[in-house]
């Protein structure tokens, strides 16, 4: 229970990997407030956290208004008395051609994965400075860094993450403050689930021959506790000294 004592804020947290991040952050000791923009979502989550034993709390949250951002923060403080740790998982993608990128696509995940992200990264680290320290992890993508059709916004949004990390980070040190990034592979979750379905739809190829042609090297998907187990240990004390990293978990 290395988290013991710890209370963090995992956003998008009402499915997916942000999910299986408050379950693990909370079985390893902290105390979990739970965000999302869906209410039953991170109600569910929060319930099934206390059903374990843990602590929890449900804030729904949209993370890309900066005041539900600060105010997510406070009610971390008032619900739990402070703030340690800060997942920055809440995400959205669109999958469609280059040529064909609606302009609201673009918009919503730009909002979402860079200004959320940012808001809450911001919101975070105020109150952190003035309790002297805290971790902030953000997830990433390997789209940041490889070629991305279909899904330019997604891509930009990520490489931004990458950005926001390295900065945050250098800015933050003196403060106590670590902020790092975890860039999970491809994961059975919902968001791969879309893509998968849209990519094959406007291929005319089975998802599932689309999925087999791109398994990574150990010849399997991702599974979501492989990357929670990297998060955790990113909250922990063991993590201390590194900052402005990356974590590829592929």
């Amino acid at each position: 229970m290395q988290l013991r004592g710890k209370v963090a804020v995992v956003t998008g947290a009402a499915r997916g990997l942000g999910r299986v991040v408050a379950l693990r952050l909370a079985r390893d000791g902290a105390s979990v407030v739970v965000a999302d923009i869906s209410a039953d979502g991170v109600e569910d989550t929060a319930r099934a956290i206390k059903a374990a034993g843990g602590s929890a709390v449900a804030v729904p949250t949209d993370v890309s208004d900066p005041d539900q951002a600060t105010a997510l923060m406070d009610r971390a403080v008032s619900a739990f008395g402070r703030l340690d740790v800060l997942v920055n998982a809440a995400g959205v993608v669109h999958v469609d051609p280059l040529l064909d990128y609606p302009p609201q696509a673009w918009d919503r995940v730009l909002n979402v994965n860079v200004k959320g992200l940012f808001y809450c990264l911001q919101a975070a680290a105020r109150v952190m400075k003035e309790r002297g320290g805290g971790k902030i992890i953000n997830v990433t993508s390997p789209a940041s860094r490889q070629p991305v059709p279909f899904a330019v916004a997604y891509a930009a949004s990520k490489a931004a993450v990458d950005s926001i990390t390295r900065s945050a980070a250098a800015e933050l040190a003196r403060h106590g403050i670590t902020v790092n990034c975890v860039a999970p592979g491809r994961m059975p979750t919902a968001m791969i689930e879309q893509i998968e379905s849209r990519l094959s739809e406007m291929t005319g190829r089975p998802a599932a021959e689309l999925r087999e042609e791109r398994l990574p090297p150990l010849g399997r998907m991702c599974d979501p506790e492989d990357v929670a187990a990297a998060i955790a240990w990113l909250a922990s004390s063991e993590s201390d000294y590194m900052t402005g990293g990356r974590m590829n978990v592929t």
